[in-house]
Protein backbone atom coordinates (compact mmCIF):
# COMPACT_ATOMS: atom_id res chain seq x y z
CA UNK A 1 0.00 0.00 0.00
CA UNK A 2 1.13 3.52 -0.78
CA UNK A 3 1.68 5.79 2.21
CA UNK A 4 1.21 9.52 2.08
CA UNK A 5 1.61 12.46 4.38
CA UNK A 6 -1.09 14.82 5.61
CA UNK A 7 -0.09 18.08 7.27
CA UNK A 8 -2.65 19.76 9.52
CA UNK A 9 -2.01 23.35 10.59
CA UNK A 10 -4.11 25.09 13.24
CA UNK A 11 -3.35 27.32 16.20
CA UNK A 12 -6.29 25.79 18.13
CA UNK A 13 -4.59 22.84 19.84
CA UNK A 14 -7.85 21.02 20.60
CA UNK A 15 -9.07 21.17 17.01
CA UNK A 16 -5.60 20.24 15.74
CA UNK A 17 -5.50 17.13 17.93
CA UNK A 18 -9.11 16.22 17.06
CA UNK A 19 -8.52 16.45 13.30
CA UNK A 20 -5.26 14.50 13.58
CA UNK A 21 -6.90 11.75 15.67
CA UNK A 22 -9.82 11.50 13.25
CA UNK A 23 -7.50 11.12 10.26
CA UNK A 24 -5.27 8.61 12.04
CA UNK A 25 -8.34 6.43 12.67
CA UNK A 26 -9.80 6.79 9.19
CA UNK A 27 -6.57 6.85 7.14
CA UNK A 28 -4.31 4.22 8.72
CA UNK A 29 -1.85 4.36 5.79
CA UNK A 30 -1.34 8.09 6.20
CA UNK A 31 1.45 9.77 8.08
CA UNK A 32 -0.33 12.58 9.95
CA UNK A 33 1.79 15.59 10.88
CA UNK A 34 0.67 18.68 12.78
CA UNK A 35 1.87 22.26 13.13
CA UNK A 36 0.48 25.21 15.03
CA UNK A 37 1.55 27.92 12.57
CA UNK A 38 1.26 28.29 8.80
CA UNK A 39 4.24 30.60 8.66
CA UNK A 40 6.60 28.29 10.53
CA UNK A 41 5.42 25.24 8.58
CA UNK A 42 6.58 26.68 5.24
CA UNK A 43 10.14 25.37 5.70
CA UNK A 44 8.76 21.86 6.22
CA UNK A 45 6.59 22.26 3.11
CA UNK A 46 9.58 23.40 1.04
CA UNK A 47 11.55 20.28 1.93
CA UNK A 48 8.82 17.64 1.89
CA UNK A 49 5.82 16.89 -0.29
CA UNK A 50 2.53 16.16 1.40
CA UNK A 51 -0.48 14.40 -0.06
CA UNK A 52 -2.68 17.18 1.30
CA UNK A 53 -2.32 20.17 3.61
CA UNK A 54 -5.18 21.21 5.87
CA UNK A 55 -4.81 24.72 7.28
CA UNK A 56 -6.82 27.10 9.42
CA UNK A 57 -7.80 29.93 7.07
CA UNK A 58 -7.24 32.64 9.68
CA UNK A 59 -3.79 32.15 11.14
CA UNK A 60 -1.85 34.79 13.06
CA UNK A 61 0.96 36.34 10.94
CA UNK A 62 -0.20 34.57 7.73
CA UNK A 63 -3.72 34.34 6.36
CA UNK A 64 -4.87 31.17 4.61
CA UNK A 65 -5.12 32.91 1.23
CA UNK A 66 -1.46 33.95 1.34
CA UNK A 67 -0.53 30.48 2.57
CA UNK A 68 -2.37 28.78 -0.32
CA UNK A 69 -0.63 31.11 -2.77
CA UNK A 70 2.83 30.24 -1.37
CA UNK A 71 2.14 26.49 -1.37
CA UNK A 72 0.94 26.71 -4.98
CA UNK A 73 4.23 28.38 -5.96
CA UNK A 74 6.29 25.79 -4.08
CA UNK A 75 4.33 22.67 -5.09
CA UNK A 76 1.58 23.43 -7.61
CA UNK A 77 0.12 19.94 -7.40
CA UNK A 78 -0.18 19.86 -3.58
CA UNK A 79 -3.81 20.45 -2.51
CA UNK A 80 -4.54 22.83 0.34
CA UNK A 81 -7.81 22.64 2.28
CA UNK A 82 -8.61 25.76 4.28
CA UNK A 83 -10.85 25.74 7.35
CA UNK A 84 -12.74 28.94 8.22
CA UNK A 85 -14.98 29.98 11.11
CA UNK A 86 -17.99 31.20 9.12
CA UNK A 87 -19.18 31.08 5.53
CA UNK A 88 -17.60 34.02 3.67
CA UNK A 89 -18.11 33.95 -0.11
CA UNK A 90 -15.49 36.63 -0.75
CA UNK A 91 -12.86 34.74 1.27
CA UNK A 92 -13.76 31.44 -0.43
CA UNK A 93 -13.51 33.01 -3.91
CA UNK A 94 -10.12 34.57 -3.10
CA UNK A 95 -8.85 31.35 -1.55
CA UNK A 96 -9.78 29.24 -4.57
CA UNK A 97 -8.25 31.85 -6.89
CA UNK A 98 -5.06 31.77 -4.77
CA UNK A 99 -4.79 28.00 -5.20
CA UNK A 100 -6.74 26.44 -2.33
CA UNK A 101 -8.29 23.13 -3.36
CA UNK A 102 -11.32 23.57 -1.10
CA UNK A 103 -12.62 25.66 1.80
CA UNK A 104 -14.60 24.08 4.63
CA UNK A 105 -16.55 25.88 7.36
CA UNK A 106 -15.95 24.93 11.01
CA UNK A 107 -17.26 23.01 12.76
CA UNK A 108 -16.88 20.66 9.84
CA UNK A 109 -18.83 17.42 9.75
CA UNK A 110 -16.43 14.47 10.02
CA UNK A 111 -17.90 12.73 6.97
CA UNK A 112 -17.63 15.88 4.86
CA UNK A 113 -14.10 16.47 6.14
CA UNK A 114 -12.99 12.93 5.23
CA UNK A 115 -14.63 13.22 1.81
CA UNK A 116 -12.80 16.50 1.14
CA UNK A 117 -9.48 14.94 2.20
CA UNK A 118 -10.06 11.87 -0.02
CA UNK A 119 -11.01 14.08 -2.99
CA UNK A 120 -7.90 16.23 -2.48
CA UNK A 121 -5.66 13.15 -2.27
CA UNK A 122 -7.19 11.70 -5.43
CA UNK A 123 -6.76 15.03 -7.25
CA UNK A 124 -3.10 15.15 -6.20
CA UNK A 125 -2.59 11.55 -7.36
CA UNK A 126 -4.17 12.31 -10.73
CA UNK A 127 -2.15 15.52 -11.17
CA UNK A 128 1.01 13.54 -10.49
CA UNK A 129 -0.01 10.89 -13.01
CA UNK A 130 -0.75 13.54 -15.66
CA UNK A 131 2.60 15.19 -14.98
CA UNK A 132 4.47 11.88 -15.33
CA UNK A 133 2.63 11.00 -18.55
CA UNK A 134 3.31 14.49 -19.91
CA UNK A 135 7.01 14.08 -19.21
CA UNK A 136 7.03 10.72 -21.00
CA UNK A 137 5.24 12.24 -23.99
CA UNK A 138 7.64 15.17 -24.12
CA UNK A 139 10.63 12.80 -24.05
CA UNK A 140 9.10 10.78 -26.89
CA UNK A 141 8.45 13.91 -29.00
CA UNK A 142 12.03 15.10 -28.40
CA UNK A 143 13.30 11.73 -29.57
CA UNK A 144 11.09 11.87 -32.66
CA UNK A 145 12.27 15.41 -33.46
CA UNK A 146 15.86 14.25 -33.23
CA UNK A 147 15.13 11.31 -35.56
CA UNK A 148 13.34 13.60 -38.03
CA UNK A 149 16.30 15.98 -38.04
CA UNK A 150 18.60 13.12 -38.97
CA UNK A 151 16.23 11.47 -41.42
CA UNK A 152 15.33 14.63 -43.37
CA UNK A 153 18.49 16.65 -42.70
CA UNK A 154 16.21 19.20 -41.07
CA UNK A 155 18.80 20.92 -38.91
CA UNK A 156 17.21 23.08 -36.25
CA UNK A 157 13.92 21.19 -36.07
CA UNK A 158 14.60 20.10 -32.51
CA UNK A 159 15.69 23.64 -31.57
CA UNK A 160 12.42 25.03 -32.96
CA UNK A 161 10.47 22.48 -30.97
CA UNK A 162 12.36 23.39 -27.78
CA UNK A 163 11.68 27.11 -28.39
CA UNK A 164 7.99 26.34 -28.90
CA UNK A 165 7.93 24.19 -25.76
CA UNK A 166 9.67 26.93 -23.73
CA UNK A 167 7.12 29.52 -24.87
CA UNK A 168 4.27 27.19 -23.89
CA UNK A 169 5.83 26.66 -20.45
CA UNK A 170 6.20 30.42 -19.98
CA UNK A 171 2.57 30.96 -20.98
CA UNK A 172 1.41 28.31 -18.49
CA UNK A 173 3.46 29.91 -15.72
CA UNK A 174 1.62 33.22 -16.12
Amino acid sequence: MQTFSVLIIDDDRILLDTLASSLRLRLPDAQIETADSALTSLQRIRSMKHGVIICDGHQPRMEGIAFARVVRKLHGEMPVLLLIEKHDEDFIRQAIHAGAYDVLVKPVDEGLFLLAVHRALEAARLRGQVKREGEKLLAKVRSLMKDLEVLYAADGLQAHFEAFNDSMEAERAE
